[in-house]
């Protein structure tokens, strides 16, 4: 498996890179208006999500490994305005996606071939092929897990620390 998190496991990133976390579903709206937008991140978080404060998170990695319990949940009235640092999930599964390589990224991604497997919680021979063309460190996913004991544990408001 390439770069995934199920149970805790840490991801490895690059270290000095940018990258957004967002909500894998919410990577299927971003690819339906993209084509259309100029600027990143500002007409993502203006054009494809003007309800939500918190959309997605940007990260820039100042070491090599980034562990689940660098998330922590927010109540949404701590969400400090113009901090990048929060993102709110509906799914609990999110992906990080290095900033340089978001639209390479969505142009084969789609949500409901992430998560259609009978027998696993994604499909991980789908997330394996599309990211096989990118660095192992240019992408990973997470998966929220409610009996970690770490406060990652499903939908909600979350601050990457």
């Amino acid at each position: 498996m390439k770069n995934i998190s199920i149970n805790n496991e840490p991801l490895e990133l690059s270290i000095g890179k940018s990258y957004y976390i967002i909500d894998a579903l919410y990577l299927n709206d971003i690819k339906k208006e993209l084509l259309s937008t100029n600027s990143l991140p500002e007409d993502i978080r203006e054009k494809i999500f003007p309800y939500t404060d918190t959309p997605f998170a940007q990260y820039k990695s100042n070491k090599n490994t980034f562990f689940v319990n660098q998330i922590e949940k927010v109540d949404y009235d701590e969400v400090v305005e113009g901090d990048t640092s929060f993102f709110s999930t509906d799914t609990g599964l999110i992906v990080f996606v290095l900033e340089d390589i978001l639209i390479e990224f969505l142009k084969d991604y789609n949500y409901e071939d992430l998560v259609d497997s009978e027998n696993e919680l994604i499909n991980e021979d789908y997330w394996n092929e599309l990211v096989s063309k990118f660095n192992s460190t240019d992408i990973g996913l997470i998966l929220s897990d409610m009996n970690s004991g770490n406060d990652f544990d499903g939908s909600g408001t979350y601050k990457i620390v």
